[in-house]
């Protein structure tokens, strides 16, 4: 018999918990991919089932539990847009004006009928932000008030499916909901009406949908550029009109997704800007339309006042606007940014003193949105004038404001004082920027020491186009004497256009 010792037998035991108690799965409904945010009391509903696994698959129902749904993430964005409510500032708003807040842009509505079979908690608010949020976004009550943001919602009573909603107040709102309840393993998330997915995994289901993880909801056309690819949300690359070095307009993709509230055919409205075309922003404080301004291929939007710009400037002179907060069309900006874009002020002024019809207050040329303080036309004189010229002229010193220059300087011939070639009236005659009509009715150049003077028609064309090359067309083609051509110093107005303040 042998004395070695033998090695000691090891027991196994499997422990189960919960003996005859099948396994238990919860899952949760994802986010349709049509909803794009809407501050307005937007509600969109999500669906938790619990399961039971039967026969190697998963199955509904399972045991009752209370499912209890929460958000993991949830943005907090300032204001509702990009440009309400403005940040309330002494002399700009009433005291009783709605003050931009950073509320958590998407909560559980206690007060709806809908969920009443739930209890509430976590309350949630950060401490420097103003719970009482807009009644009025584009209509009167069309975000009714509340006075919580709950961000966890219980049922009430043990079931084994729960519908939550969650309402929106946010046009930008992007956050991470769940769903749990207690011994249930976690399913991923299934479509509405679709069977349960079979497989493990987390039940995060985004608002808005967003695979591509840039918070901006997939069904946006801001959420893909031209070629198909996702839409960087930091990215600002819009390049209609086309410049070689100017590309953007001082607007993110992101920005422009969440979007701005305009005027359009005297009503608000929200409106999410193209990311591939420039945008601009004005507020025509006496209602002078922009004339043929369109023609710089910039896409123009009307705001309804300085409480959509975070207010107007408060001096009337050549400065960049002041405090420099104001006239931000961009003001709410939180996520996403890139720096901060200014709107423009159009206003009608008696500039008979001045000695002109037409003047940007924005200091030195070239100038930007930021830089311009307001562009003022006076109305007055210019109904004196041709017909046109009116529009003419507004769309000449808002081209200033973004950026153009004259074709060339003013630069009289000392001999027969008219403009000397390459001047204010040098270059493409159906040009806005070009001095005319009738400016002056001769444009000279000197050749072999004297002074070869060529007329101007009388009357000649109001300008209505931005011009592509600084190449003389009209009465400054080549001509006799000389066969010379008026062309521009400049030209090429519509790739000077720049209104990207950063």
């Amino acid at each position: 018999m042998s004395n070695e010792s033998k090695a000691p037998q090891i027991k196994r035991y499997v422990i189960q918990v919960n003996p005859g108690r099948p396994r238990l799965g919860i899952d949760l409904t994802l986010c349709p991919k049509s909803v794009l945010p809407d501050a307005r009391n937007q509600k969109t509903e999500f669906t938790a089932r619990i399961y039971a696994f039967k026969d190697g698959r998963w199955v509904y129902p399972g045991e009752k539990r209370k499912i209890t749904f929460s958000f993991k993430k949830v943005s907090k964005e300032s204001g509702v847009c990009m440009n309400y409510p403005i940040k309330k500032r002494d002399n700009v708003t009433p005291a009783s004006a709605i003050e931009s807040n950073t509320n958590p842009d998407l909560f559980f509505p206690e007060d709806d009928d809908k969920m009443r079979d739930f209890d509430f908690d976590d309350d949630e608010t950060d401490a420097d932000a103003n719970k009482k949020c807009p009644t009025e976004i584009l209509v009167a009550n069309d975000n009714p008030a509340h006075s919580h943001h709950y961000k966890k919602a219980t049922t009430k009573k043990a079931v084994t499916e729960a519908k939550v909603l969650v309402r929106c107040e946010d046009y930008g709102a992007f956050g991470i909901l769940k769903a749990e309840a207690d011994d249930c393993e976690i399913l991923k998330p299934r479509e509405r009406d679709a069977v349960c997915s079979q497989e493990l995994g987390d039940n995060d289901v985004k608002f808005p949908r967003d695979d591509n993880g840039n918070d901006i909801a997939d069904g946006a056309p801001q959420d893909k550029k031209t070629d198909g690819t996702t839409a960087p949300a930091d990215e600002d690359e819009d390049d209609t009109p086309h410049s070689t070095d100017h590309k953007g307009d001082g607007l993110t993709n992101y920005e422009e997704y969440r979007g701005f509230i305009v005027k359009e055919g005297g009503a608000k409205r929200h409106k999410r800007t193209n990311i591939n075309n420039k945008d601009v922003f004005i507020y025509d404080v006496d209602d002078l339309k922009t004339g043929t301004f369109s023609a710089s291929g910039l896409t123009i939007n009307f705001i309804h006042g300085p409480g959509f710009y975070n207010g107007n400037s408060s001096h009337d002179n050549d400065s960049p606007p002041t405090p420099s907060d104001r006239q931000l069309i961009n003001c709410n900006r939180t996520s996403h940014s890139g720096g901060e874009q200014h709107g423009l002020r159009l206003v009608d002024k008696d500039l008979s003193g001045d000695g002109c019809i037409g003047y940007n207050y924005g200091g030195n040329v070239p100038i930007l949105p930021k830089t311009s303080n307001y562009v003022a036309v006076d109305q007055t004189q210019l109904a004196t004038m041709v017909a046109g010229r009116l529009a003419k002229t507004i769309a000449h010193e808002l081209g200033h404001a973004v950026h153009v220059v004259h074709h060339g300087e003013s630069n009289d011939c000392p001999d027969c004082n008219y403009s000397q070639a390459g001047s204010l009236t040098s270059g493409n005659v159906s040009c806005v920027m070009r001095y005319g009509p009738n400016y002056d009715s001769k444009w000279c150049h000197k050749h072999g020491g004297a002074c070869h003077t060529h007329n101007v028609p009388n009357p000649e064309a109001v300008a209505t186009q931005f011009c592509d090359s600084s190449a003389g067309t009209g009465c400054n083609v080549a001509g006799a004497p000389c066969n010379f051509t008026n062309n521009a110093t400049v030209g090429d107005c519509k790739g000077q256009i720049k209104v990207k303040d950063w």
